[in-house]
């Protein structure tokens, strides 16, 4: 009787494994009335972003790019990528492999996201007309998440490292070039998304979105986290914007400037709007 019962336990057991890693792994459902950008797969091909001139549209919604004309762009590009490491090089080509990737656990299943550079209020989109955004999706950027978690550098030449997330490395000093952005592990760092929505020119509300809180964040006042897959963002707070506006801030800011040091950038998918 008693193997009887382990053998009941094992087999449930088993059977709870295997339904858990068909729900992890299984394709998302898609949601059509979602903005998901996924239109756009077709201009992209395999494992590459666009930033286009003037910006972009997905749906209803308009998303604003500035090229800034010294290489650099600022407002949102749109990018299918999935890396999730250091690269052996800090090449612009390499480095956008960071900075256009959506940091996830395994290989991104949502297609097409756009990523946001911030700066000044750049990074908005607009939508055809007024509408309750119920919520988005955020995610951080591989190029943020390993600054503030790893570091940059990561690893010194008395001290390799070998590369995250990539076991079968020789070990190194790995660089991304942030400009002496620091890591965020210290008691109160944080970096958050700010949104604000406006109706025409009224400011209807705002709404703050942590990617890094170190027990800070007041919906997980006792938790300390770094941001490693997507997660809802509510914002029906809002009510009816026909715009909004995505700033960011840090608890690494130039001493000299105030500006912040951690890297300006974000992913946003899935924006779910109240349609009648």
């Amino acid at each position: 009787m008693k193997k009887f019962y382990l053998y009941i336990l094992s087999l449930c057991f088993s059977i709870i494994f295997i339904m858990s890693c068909e729900t992890k792994y299984k394709e998302p459902i898609p949601i059509p009335n979602d903005i998901t950008l996924n239109e756009l797969d077709d201009d992209l091909g395999v494992f590459n972003h666009s930033i286009p001139n003037g910006g972009f549209n997905s749906d209803v919604a308009h998303f604003n790019t500035v090229n800034n004309g010294d290489g650099t762009f600022s407002g949102f590009a749109y990018s299918n990528r999935s890396y999730r490491s250091y690269t052996w090089t800090t090449t612009p080509t390499a480095l956008d492999s960071m900075r256009m990737s959506v940091y996830t656990p395994r290989v991104n299943l949502t297609k097409v996201y756009a990523v946001a550079c911030v700066k000044d209020e750049d990074a908005y989109i607009t939508f055809d007309k007024p509408y309750v955004v119920e919520h988005v999706l955020a995610a951080n950027t591989t190029y943020n998440y390993l600054s503030m978690y790893y570091g940059d550098p990561y690893g010194t030449e008395s001290s390799t490292k070998q590369n995250p997330n990539i076991t079968a490395t020789a070990k190194g000093v790995w660089y991304l070039n942030t400009g002496g952005a620091r890591t965020l592990k210290e008691e109160g760092d944080f970096i958050k998304i700010i949104v604000k929505g406006y109706n025409g020119s009224t400011l209807t509300g705002e709404s703050v979105f942590y990617l890094r809180s170190n027990k800070v964040d007041p919906l997980f006042p006792d938790k300390s986290y770094y941001l490693n897959d997507w997660m809802r963002w509510d914002l029906d707070e809002l009510g009816l914007v026909d715009k909004l506006v995505f700033t960011m801030e840090s608890t690494d800011v130039d001493q000299d400037t105030g500006k912040m040091k951690t890297p300006p950038y974000f992913c946003l998918d899935g924006i779910r709007l109240k349609r009648e």
